[in-house]
């Protein structure tokens, strides 16, 4: 793996997801991005967890006291470049205490900005999969659209999306559009459905209920479904074996 210093994360935030006013549970929101998460108060290498596009919102019971950083990593890294990645290429990229542990305090996702070591450079297939997923996040992209500003055909877009996140180009389209109404939930739905870049309300409402598992107004008025414990690994299997068919 290359050292060099060309890639940083992409977001970072530490601690419990951010939290919406009032909100019941602890959400884990759909992520098309790939994610570490590390234990901070630990130097164990092993306590680092690489997980990829989260396709469906997870909802948590509250606990306090959690102490872990999520590190998003940018499009167009693939799995196998980071796979070997441990807490330890991590150690010295972060601010720490007398007492070697990386604080958590208000304002230390300022202090990570800057690019990340530990990661990989982004190779020409990255940079090609990286303007991709930019171009799928907009507004009504469409990935004929994408196909024809990248210069290529939509088959090799598929194959290049599949193969660096882990989703279609089509599936990408949609975690974005949930993503980009999760982001001003409390705004007007009806308007939001066309500017997100849905069809019409009606398919706003389909998408959302299917990725988030409760209604835009259901959950814009904190009437999420019930929180559950991380599944087992036996339990993430079936639900991954389910959504393939």
């Amino acid at each position: 793996m290359s050292s060099g210093i060309t890639t940083g994360f992409s977001g970072i935030t530490t601690g419990e997801p951010p939290a919406f006013r009032d909100a019941p549970a602890v959400l884990e929101p759909p992520d098309p991005a790939i994610t570490l998460t590390w234990r901070l108060t630990s130097a164990d290498p092993r306590d680092i967890v690489i997980t990829g596009p989260r396709t469906r919102a997870g909802y948590r019971p509250r606990r306090p006291g959690r102490d872990c950083l999520q590190m998003r990593l940018p499009a167009g890294i693939p799995m196998n470049d980071i796979a070997g990645l441990s807490a330890l290429d991590l150690a010295g990229l972060f601010p720490r205490d007398p007492a070697g542990r990386v604080p958590i305090e208000a304002g230390i996702e300022a202090q990570l900005t800057a690019p990340a070591q530990a990661l990989p450079p982004l190779t020409d297939r990255g940079r090609l999969v990286a303007a991709a997923t930019g171009l799928l996040s907009r507004p009504r992209a469409s990935v004929s659209a994408v196909a024809r500003h990248l210069s290529i055909s939509e088959r090799h877009l598929r194959t290049l999306m599949t193969a660096s996140t882990g989703l279609t180009p089509s599936h990408f389209i949609r975690l974005a559009r949930v993503r980009a109404v999760l982001a001003r939930i409390d705004d007007n739905l009806t308007e939001l459905a066309v500017e997100a870049g849905y069809y019409d309300q009606s398919h706003m409402i389909a998408e959302f209920r299917r990725v988030m598992g409760t209604t835009p107004y259901a959950f814009a008025r904190r009437r999420w479904p019930a929180a559950r414990d991380c599944p087992s690994p036996g339990q993430i299997a079936t639900v991954e074996g389910e959504e393939a068919r």
